[in-house]
Formats: structure tokens, sequence, C-alpha cells
């Protein structure tokens, strides 16, 4: 049934005279009206728009009708609790779509108790209300991306207009066949990017860049393969790690304006881990493959989605984003062409955590009640793949630098801004509050510290367990971790006694991390702990491969240094599922695939989990190269 018709049968639930205007706001339906009732929500009319229309549905309050902004900020002061922490300064009206922006410490004292006190909101000042989470950290990131799109809202409005008549445009055929072409992490590790075609135009699933590789073709995905920029429909980015995020202003540099589909929280990140690419490379005298601008105009033509939304995305494709607890904000994209004939599952990078709870994050979904062909990771799909408990992880973990600190060496700990950082921190706190480890410095240098401050403000998507830690204070902001904002002060830590140092990056390809390690790898009480994996090529690879002597980028060139210091590799803190979990995932689907595409792993591992899908689940199971397109259907 065509939008239109689907419009008429939805006057059987709203009245037609309250409707005074309707429009596309990207893939959602937004309609005006001058009935309070239907906005605030306690007519339950908008799910069942929602279901009619097969499509998310907005409703918003004409001009008429809305309270002049003053006297709404009054009205809000007498009804919202003060402990719900909202700041009144920083509210944000945007007339335009009559919403009116809060940002609250508790948002959940801003809704009341099942949204009385949203409702009564509502209908006193008879506006749209949008609650935000401030973060318990203030963050830059944060306040440069949601100025950007307030300043930037006119066009970001007439973009998704279009986008919307885009989606909703006559469909040319109905499919016939589905092809699906590796782009990017296939037999290999990094520039993860699949491109995957109809007859009607082209989805493209994420577009990182691979760390390590000095040479271009090697380092970007197989963008070559894209015949027609203008034939992508949208993108659709899985999470802001750098092998899945970092190409995308690229592509914005050549040409491309269509949307690109992310988790909000995804949005945040992808901005900082994309800003911090272009500042380390500009610091080191290194040309930018792409410019600030170029993301601006990656930011611009972002397009949110939450988890379990159902999106139109095409005119014969819809997206739904479920979690997939990899990483803050991770998703697996489920994509479903037309009226059920083809359904495919892309994991992205996923964490499927089914006997415990991962400590940051819930388990990833794959309740799927149609999965034709899954394109899966397969980082830890080799048979000795098998991480330890998280319990011994931990413990493991704490030994190792107790044991460091005791012989008076320093803990050096590359890390992963995102994600893992996080869990360490976490970690450590737990060990210097249950006195497990002696209470020496922990110096914080890198991005961590924003990261940390954009998780306060997406609590709600973090584990139980850390949700109730946040609670009874910010383990992020305690006293136990120092951050280094100045990097004068790195001598002073290098000559003071024992400690622990955390800085990024993870694989030793950049970042302050470089300094710290060049500095203390030739004395033997040292200690560096990997806690993520080191793709082929990096730095972090060799050193953890046991290299003694190895090539270090500094500000001046490059320094030849020698690795007297002990090098650990802690299991368990991965955020990619290991081989048992990838097994795991795919016996505990509703409906088993036809077909498993194993992807962004080395060739070895990803031979040997083909093998155990094959003999066990008996599933078809195919190992892409890149550049070849598998055809289904």
């Amino acid at each position: 049934m065509e939008i239109k018709e689907r419009l008429y049968s939805a006057f059987e639930i709203i009245q037609p005279e309250k409707i005074k205007k309707i429009e596309y706001e990207g893939p959602f339906l937004c309609i005006y009206t001058d009935e309070i009732s239907y906005i605030t929500g306690e007519s339950g009319i908008i799910p069942k728009l929602a279901k009619a229309l097969k499509k998310k549905v907005i409703i918003r309050p004409v001009p008429e009708i809305r309270i002049e902004k003053e006297k709404a900020i009054e009205i809000m002061k007498k009804i919202i609790p003060e402990n719900a922490g909202v700041d009144y300064n920083e509210i944000y009206f945007d007339e335009r779509k009559g919403e009116v922006h809060l940002y609250a410490g508790e948002p959940a004292f801003v809704r009341g108790r099942g949204d009385s006190t949203l409702w009564e909101l509502i209908s006193a000042i008879r506006w749209r209300v949008i609650i935000h989470r401030k973060p318990a950290i203030e963050s830059n990131i944060i306040k440069t991306v949601d100025l950007l799109e307030r300043n930037n809202a006119e066009s970001k409005n007439e973009f998704l207009s279009y986008v919307g008549m885009r989606i909703n445009r006559e469909k040319i055929k109905d499919i016939e066949n589905i092809r699906i072409t590796a782009l990017g992490a296939a037999n290999e590790v990094g520039r993860s990017s699949f491109l995957v075609s109809t007859d009607q135009g082209d989805i493209l699933l994420d577009a990182g860049l691979k760390p390590g590789p000095k040479l271009m073709h090697e380092e970007y995905p197989a963008l070559h393969f894209i015949e027609d920029l203008d034939r992508i429909e949208c993108i659709v980015l899985t999470h802001a790690h750098f092998d899945h995020c970092a190409a995308l202003p690229y592509l914005f540099k050549y040409g491309y304006r269509g949307p690109v589909y992310m988790t909000e929280a995804t949005k945040y990140l992808m901005t900082l881990i994309i800003s911090d690419y272009l500042n380390v490379r500009q610091k080191s005298g290194l040309p930018l493959p792409y410019s600030y601008a170029d993301l601006t105009s990656l930011l611009a033509h972002t397009v949110v989605l939450d988890y379990g939304e159902v999106a139109d995305i095409a005119p014969d494709a819809k997206l739904t984003l479920y979690n997939a607890g990899h990483i803050l904000g991770s998703a697996i994209a489920h994509l479903h062409f037309g009226e059920g004939y083809y359904n495919l599952v892309y994991t992205g990078d996923f964490k499927y955590d089914f006997r415990e709870r991962n400590r940051l994050l819930d388990p990833a979904f794959n309740n799927f009640k149609r999965n034709d062909t899954i394109i899966m990771e397969g980082t830890y799909g080799g048979n000795e793949d098998i991480m330890p408990s998280r319990a011994e992880a931990v413990n493991s973990l704490i030994g190792i630098i107790k044991n460091t600190l005791e012989n008076n060496g320093k803990v050096l700990m590359p890390m992963l801004a995102v994600g893992r950082a996080q869990e360490i921190l976490l970690v450590l706190y737990d060990a210097f509050e249950n006195g497990q480890l002696p209470k020496v410095p922990v110096f914080v240098e890198g991005m961590i510290h924003e990261t940390s401050a954009i998780h306060t403000k997406f609590v709600d998507e973090l584990s139980l367990e850390v949700r109730r830690k946040l609670l009874e204070g910010n383990p992020f902001t305690s006293r136990y971790f120092e951050l280094i904002k100045d990097t004068s002060v790195r001598e002073e830590i290098l000559e003071a006694g024992p400690c622990i140092i955390i800085a990024t990056s993870g694989m030793l390809t950049g970042g302050p991390i470089l300094e710290y390690f060049r500095l203390l790898a030739e004395d033997e009480k040292n200690s560096l702990i990997f806690t993520s994996y080191q793709s082929q090529g990096t730095l972090g690879r060799k050193v953890r491969d046991g290299e003694k002597e190895v090539v270090v980028p500094t500000e001046k060139g490059e320094a030849i240094v020698k690795v007297n210091m002990k090098i650990f590799s802690a299991e368990g803190f991965s955020g990619h599922s290991d081989r048992n979990q990838l097994m795991e995932y795919i016996r505990r689907l509703p409906n088993r695939p036809r077909n498993i595409l194993l992807v962004h792993g080395e060739p070895t591992k990803l031979t040997a989990l083909q093998q155990a899908i094959r003999n066990e689940l008996h599933i078809a199971t195919y190992i892409p190269d890149i550049g070849e397109t598998m055809r289904f259907r």
C-alpha cells in the first residue's frame, strides 16, 4: 500500500480537521496539529498512527497554540522539580519544529511517574518537549556538535525534506536480487565497508580506515568499486571505531550528499575519533586526506536512529539498528528489503556475552524474526580464541599491575579511548576501593576524558551494574585518576615513582602513548599491557609479537627503541566475541540464516570459523575477498 493510501486509512485514527500540515523528515513523517492531546502522548494515538502508516510518526504543535517563550520558561520552573537539575540557561527553542530542548541532570524527574510530569508540561506550554541528559563531565565535543546542529538547523531541515521525498519516490521495479560487494575487512581486520546493491540503488555499510598501512590502496576501502555515488541511497554506520568510520568524510569530499544513519551516541563518538585523527596527522606534519569541513558536512547529513526503531531508507528497504554490545552506541544493522523479500543482518563488531554480563554494556541483540543472510565479524574466530571469564580476566590484570608496582616499575596501558578505556577505569576504581591494588597515581592522557563524558550522557545505554555505580558517584572522575592536559608534565610523571599510565592509541599507531612508550620501553622494571586487538602491520602488533627493537614515530622523525619492558596481553576485555560466543550467537538465533559471510578477521581465523559453522551448524558460509560481489536470491 502506498503512503497516500496509508494516510487515508489513518484518518480513522486521527480527525482530518486536526491535521494542519504533513511533511517528511528523512525517514519519518511529521504531522502538525492544534490538538495538544495528540502531542502529549496521553491519547495513545502515536503508536496507532505508526502501525497504520508503517513508519515513525512525530506529532508537533502548530505555532498558533504555542505559549510565548519567556512565559513557557516560567511555567517550566513551576512544574519541573528542582532535583531534575534542569539548566534553564541552556534551554533551546526550535521554532520551526515547535520543540523545546531541555538539558537535565536527571531526566526521569522531568518525565515523572508514567510520564505524568511531561504530559502536564506539554499541556501547559504547548510545545513538544525533548529531554537531553546533561553529561556528568563537561564535554567540548558535545558542545561543538550541538552548536553546529543549531546553527545549521535550516539547511538540515531542507536536507531531511529532500531525503524524505527520495525515500518515498515510486519504485522502479520489484527487487529481483541482492548483491553484496566487500570493499574492506575481507580476509583482514580494518577498513570495514560493504556495498549492498539492489536494482533500485545501493546501501553502504560502514566506511573505515585500516590502522598501520602507509599505502592508500591498503588503508582505504576499495571505493573504486562504487560506480556512481548518486546511486547510494544511504550509508549506515554501525559504530564509531576508526576502522569503521574514518573514511566517511572522504566520501563527502568527493561529492556524496546522502544520509548517514547511526545512533546518537555514535554521532558524538564518531566526531571525536575523526577530529582526533585529523589533529594527530596535523601535528605530525602529515597531509590530511580530507578537511574538517568534510567532517562538518558529514555531521550535517547524519540521521540519528534509536535502537529498535524501524526506518524507511529507500523505496524498497527498511533499516533497524539493535544493540551490538561492542562499544557505546554500537549497532547491529538489520535491512529488510521489499515486502518480506529479503532480510540481511550486518553485525559490525559485536560482543555476545551469553553467560556473563559485559561490565560496561549488555550483550548483543540476536532475536531477529527474519535473517536470510548474516555478514558477521570473525575477529576471534580461531580454534584457540577462547577468552577467560570476566573474573579471571580482572584477577589476571590486577596481578600483572600489582607485581609491576611492587617491583618499583611503571605500568603503561595503550588504550582504545572508546569503551575499553571506560571498562579498565572501572576495574581500577574497584581494585583501589577494595584494597586489591596500592593507591598509586593513575595518569590518563588522550581523548579518554572526552569519551568518558559522552558515556555519562548516555547512561541509560550502559549496563545495570554501571548505572548503579554512577548513581553512587562518578568513577570516571574519581580522585584516583589524574587527567593530563599539559604535555609538559610528562617528564615529571616519568621521573615519579610507581604509577599507571593510560593513553591513546590502543595499537601504538599515534597519539600520546608513543612518547610514553619511547621513554619507558628500555627499562625492564616497567610493563606494557595490551587490552585490545593488535592489527597486522601496526607497531602494537610488532611489540606484542616480541620484536625487541622497533621504529617509533616522533615529532622530529623516527627513533629506534629497544624493548626491554615486559609485554602482556590482558585477555578477556575485548569488545569482540570470542570463538565460543560467535558460535553461540548463531545457535541462539530464532531462525537460522541460509548464508553467512565471515569478515573482519585474519584469513586463518575466518577459515577455522567457517569450517566450524559448516560442520556443526550446516549453514552455507563464505569468506569474500576485496572486490568480490556475491549475489543472493
